[in-house]
């Protein structure tokens, strides 16, 4: 494997006389890694400085005589150590991180390059793939094609481009067994205007239906398969793990099926006859696996129909550095990306994800069903070796249950300084993004998610900081009698939620019933900080229902339609920021305002001109640099230039 990493690590020891050292002053060490526009930076100390230390970072462009901007401050995560971002670099560019702190001896300089944000191409072979074709070819046209892309990659070396035709390549569980380089990746991409699709379904597989239940309207085919997922016109089908649970209808589901390694049986939507229904199977587990194996690129490939065992998905990355996924297309297939232990500086955007109907089934069945159908778009698998520098960006994710799980559970595993920005997030049946488990330096910021249970899920988020910033968050709903609700800290977890930085969103739900901002049973979070946010609901503007309950807000427009509530703080009620602030210390420079929008129906979250919402935020280094205006906007955008925006990104569906 060859790893293009961005990644500087330094040692740095102060070497004062005794008397003139600064308390635990021993010895630091400073690493950083960079992604395409944010870098994170960690500082460990050899012994732990005093309580109320602080570490303050500045930047500049490497090589210029530009004064040093500040940075966002570290985060102290444990006794020794601390850690934190610098937000909005350019790509591909060089920079001077100064880092300040009274338990230095002197201020440290680091230097910090941010990956390019351009790919190479292969200019060397280009091995040629088409329904047409034949693997005694040469592959070396498109006239002398080979039939399959099992049999180009085991040709392609690096600096080789595989290019497949239009059509649908039944294939699956296929491995890449060797890498490219940064300057010569391997390329595995569609040829000029083709949509090349690699199906994982089960060509074999020719259902004879025979009623075996007629009372409880369910028929069976004779196979032995035993497929984790099937699909009926295209799809997912929910798979029940009991015959008599799929017989009496136990989870409430349009239909289902059920195999015993002798049949499948099936009962379709509604309960009757198989009549024009196609049910389909698959064959195949994965799509394509890279594994141990860096530099490769997958673009304009759609990936569906995978998931015959467990861990079914299109696309998986164990250990694999610096691969791209882009302008794909992944349909039911269980996760369409995933990433397990040391898999950096990977790649995914401008792709489309659903695993519809996932997002209207039932949430308790789901849930109880224990098949994989939460595990997301693109998603993380628990190790113990760290993934980092991951960026996830300018995706679509519709009609999933979770659309994105990026953390890993273990401590000694954490998923660290990825990126998930510009993402739209579109129905989702119960998280729209999650960070759960352990993790530092996680930037989730310019995302667009509308119609979720819970917008993004730190539940729980060790070690930190994790940064949630200027996206909108839009029509959350109660779900199975469970309330809807933009974040999500409640959990039952040995892992504790350390330092989650919320800044600039925009929350606003009409559904009816819904709290702008909850809080329920505390699980052991601390240093949650809000600033100059939009919290709009429909039931209270903010709710906590604990007593305990370490947090930060400040600067942040609470807002309800409810007639008679707007703030509940562990049990009790108020009925102005004025009163809130009086009694809990929060909010002390709150607004309460009714949020206009541009267009909010058209998706523009925009404040117009004349909104009371100008103005009213509160600089934040590092994150709101270049507002116009007295003082930053509330909400995810600046009215006037400013910081970026998120984006609505439309993407035609999948062939």
């Amino acid at each position: 494997m060859m790893p293009a990493r961005a990644l500087l690590a330094s040692t740095c020891v102060c070497l004062l006389a005794a008397a003139a050292r600064p308390p635990a002053c021993d010895a630091q060490t400073f690493s950083t890694v960079a992604t395409y526009n944010n870098a994170g930076i960690e500082v460990s100390f050899a012994a732990a400085p005093p309580g109320g230390t602080s570490v303050a970072m500045f930047i500049t462009e490497a090589g210029s005589t530009n004064a040093y901007r500040e940075c966002h401050p570290l985060s102290r995560i444990s006794s020794t150590a601390f850690a934190g971002s610098a937000f909005g670099l350019a790509d591909g560019a060089s920079y001077w991180v100064r880092l300040q702190s009274a338990a230095f001896a002197s201020n440290h300089t680091l230097t910090v390059t941010t990956r390019p944000d351009a790919f190479a191409d292969a200019t060397n072979r280009t091995w040629h793939v088409a329904t047409t074709g034949n693997d005694a070819n040469s592959g070396l046209s498109s006239n002398q094609a080979f039939r399959t892309l099992g049999h180009a990659l085991s040709e392609a070396y690096a600096g080789d481009k595989i290019l497949l035709y239009d059509g649908r390549y039944y294939e699956g569980d296929l491995s890449a067994p060797r890498s490219g380089t940064p300057d010569a990746p391997i390329v595995i991409r569609n040829a000029t205007d083709a949509a090349p699709v690699l199906d994982g379904t089960d060509t074999d597989f020719a259902p004879n239906w025979a009623v075996y239940d007629a009372g409880a309207g369910v028929y069976r085919t004779a196979t032995a398969r035993e497929p984790t997922t099937a699909y009926i016109n295209g799809g997912q089908f929910f798979h029940y793990t009991d015959l008599n649970d799929l017989r009496t209808n136990r989870w409430e589901q349009p239909g289902g099926y059920y195999v015993d390694g002798s049949y499948l049986y099936a009962r379709f939507p509604g309960g009757i006859a198989p009549g024009t229904n196609v049910v389909t199977i698959p064959q195949f587990t994965t799509g394509l696996s890279i594994l141990d194996q860096a530099c490769i690129q997958v673009i304009g490939i759609t990936f569906c129909y995978y998931g015959y065992g467990t861990y079914h998905r299109g696309i998986y990355i164990d250990d694999g550095d610096s691969n791209l996924v882009s302008q794909c297309r992944f349909h039911h297939n269980g996760i369409g990306v995933t990433f397990k232990r040391a898999a950096d500086f990977n790649t995914v955007e401008h792709c489309w994800f659903t695993e519809s109907p996932v997002s209207s089934w039932s949430w308790t069945a789901v849930k109880s069903g224990d098949i994989g159908y939460e595990a997301g778009g693109v998603s993380v698998y628990t190790s113990t070796d760290v993934n980092q520098g991951n960026v996830i960006r300018y995706n679509r994710f519709e009609d999933m249950f979770d659309a994105s799980g990026m953390g890993s559970e273990s401590l000694s595993g954490p998923t660290k300084h990825m990126d998930y920005h510009d993402n739209s997030v579109i129905g989702c049946a119960d998280d729209a993004f999650e960070v759960d488990g352990a993790g530092s330096n996680n930037r989730i910021y310019n995302n667009t998610f509308k119609g979720f249970l819970t917008g993004v899920s730190v539940a729980p988020a060790a070690i930190g900081p994790t940064y949630i910033f200027r996206n909108v968050f839009g029509d959350w709903h109660s779900v199975d009698g469970y309330e809807g609700y933009p974040f999500k800290f409640n959990v039952t977890s040995p892992l504790t939620i350390d330092w989650v930085h919320i800044y600039h969103n925009t929350c606003y739900t009409e559904v009816a019933g819904q709290d702008g901002f909850l809080f329920k049973q505390y699980s052991a979070w601390t240093n949650v900080i809000s600033r100059n946010n939009i919290y709009a609901g429909t039931d209270y503007a903010l709710d906590n229902w604990s007593s305990e309950n370490p947090v930060d807000f400040d600067y942040d427009n609470l807002y309800t339609t409810h007639g008679s509530r707007f703030v509940r703080w562990a049990g009790v009620s108020y009925g102005t920021v004025a009163a809130f602030y009086a009694g809990t210390g929060q909010e002390q420079h709150g607004q309460s305002y009714a949020p206009v929008f541009v267009d909010r129906a058209g998706g523009d979250y925009r404040l117009p001109a004349d909104s009371p919402l100008i103005d009213k935020g509160v600089a934040i280094p590092g994150i709101n640099d270049g507002y116009t205006g007295a003082a930053p906007d509330i909400g995810a955008f600046e009215i006037e230039g400013g910081p970026s925006a998120p984006q609505n990104l439309s993407l035609a569906p999948a062939p």
